[in-house]
């Protein structure tokens, strides 16, 4: 805690039953809190660090979905050849 980090920056090793993935750090500010300790399970989606960082950079990480209208469907049908 206390750590300054850049972004980018190797930040925390996740290993699962198939592979060990170092991420990167999100964004560029100070570690605030840590959850969980070295050999901890965490659950998918459960935090892992805090940051605090400047106003100006803080923001949503990663992309959110956007909402669209559904498109509409038209159902298409051969004619018969009784012509």
């Amino acid at each position: 805690m206390g750590d300054t980090v850049e972004r980018n920056q190797p930040l925390v090793e996740v290993e699962t039953t198939k592979s060990a993935v170092e991420l990167p750090s999100p964004q560029a500010g100070t570690v605030v809190r840590v959850h969980g300790e070295p050999g901890d399970v965490v659950k998918v989606g459960d935090p892992l660090i805090v940051f605090e960082v400047p106003d100006n950079t803080a923001g949503i990480v990663g992309t959110v979905p956007e909402e669209r209208a559904p498109k509409r469907r038209v159902r298409l049908s051969l004619g018969s050849d009784d012509d």
